[in-house]
């Protein structure tokens, strides 16, 4: 898992536990608002974006936590076992 910004607001990537997805997961309910979230089911804060239903634009908008641009596709290749 690691933190990382998308449409301003702080998100951790990681994989979804039933199909190892790559997704963003809320870090708080005040962002469930974002753009292309998903309620995925169980407690409360189980809300994702599924990296694949990003556009390409929409990709660029991740950054790292800094605000620096990121690589999802390299660094999900080079940190598959996560």
């Amino acid at each position: 898992m690691l933190d990382i910004q998308f449409h301003c607001g702080k998100t951790v990537l990681k994989r979804f536990w039933s199909d190892n997805r790559p997704c963003l997961w809320t870090k708080y309910l005040s962002q469930v608002d974002m753009p292309k979230m998903e309620f995925v089911g169980g407690s409360p804060n189980k809300w994702f974006i599924f990296i694949d239903n990003l556009t390409n634009d929409e990709e660029k908008l991740i950054t790292d936590i800094n605000g620096a641009a990121f690589d999802i596709t390299a660094y999900l290749r080079e940190n598959d076992d996560e």
